[in-house]
């Protein structure tokens, strides 16, 4: 029997810490989105103040969590601007199980708020519908068997898109006008069908 591949991407114990706390997870998840954004960006897209987002920033650049790559100077004010220091959303499967459930359930949440903001956002413009776009959702009966063949299938494909990434950054110079902005979620979970509403926890999403 041929070995089974092992998609590794450990998730670090300081990044783990730093998604316990609401907003430094909100920064990460914004960084991850935009690719390259500075702390008055974050703010403006978080809504938030720019003194706060900047104290946080520094504290997950402190811990290597995001880098700097360039600084600007824009009305006579140095602007930094950050990028992730490694894929936020890529975890090995077990390393994942040894988060607390609710730090799972708050950055499950905060994933899809953001697909949710995206899809919105990309309907309105006219972007969603574009050519060459992909849309599908399949609902299947499976064993554990089936259940972990089809994870392994996703992770491949996650695997296959970075492979992409890392072409299409070699190919330009990023982020540049040239770039397509494209979005890819990959989710998948057991409905909850036949889970009685009373045994459902409610989520702050």
């Amino acid at each position: 029997m041929a070995a089974k591949r092992v998609f590794k991407q450990i998730i670090d114990p300081i990044l783990a810490k730093a998604l316990t706390h609401p907003l430094r997870g909100e920064i990460l998840l914004t960084l991850g989105e935009r690719g390259i954004a500075s702390p008055k960006e974050i703010a403006a897209v978080l809504e938030l103040e720019l003194t706060e987002i900047s104290y946080h920033v520094r504290k997950l650049n402190a811990r290597g969590l995001i880098r700097l790559v360039r600084t600007e100077r824009r009305r006579g004010v140095r602007e930094h601007f950050y990028e992730l220091t490694k894929p936020l959303l890529h975890f090995d499967e077990q390393e994942w199980k040894r988060l607390p459930v609710e730090l799972q359930d708050r950055f499950s949440s905060s994933l899809l708020r953001v697909a949710m903001s995206d899809a919105v956002d990309a309907i309105r413009t006219g972007t969603f519908n574009a050519d060459d776009g992909h849309q599908s959702r399949l609902t299947m009966p499976v064993d554990e068997q089936g259940r972990r063949e089809a994870v392994e299938v996703m992770s491949e494909a996650l695997e296959r898109l970075l492979e992409i990434e890392r072409g299409c950054a070699e190919r330009m110079a990023l982020p540049s006008d040239d770039a397509v902005p494209l979005a890819v979620y990959m989710v998948a979970f057991q409905t909850a069908t036949g889970v009685e509403r009373s045994e459902a926890e409610p989520l702050g999403v």
